[in-house]
């Protein structure tokens, strides 16, 4: 999975390493995929930025 929509895919700037917060729509993505996620057992691994 990816990271949801952020601002600066809204801008068609290129983030790269770059942490630049989710857009609202960003926020609702993430929340379709926690929940198509819940309940599922694994091993999850994150990146440290806010966005993922």
């Amino acid at each position: 999975m990816r990271h949801g929509e952020t601002l600066w895919n809204v801008e068609g700037r290129l983030q790269g390493r770059g942490d630049s917060p989710l857009s609202d729509r960003g926020i609702r993505q993430a929340g379709w995929l926690a929940h198509l996620t819940r309940g599922i057992d694994g091993f999850r691994v994150s990146s440290p930025l806010g966005r993922a």
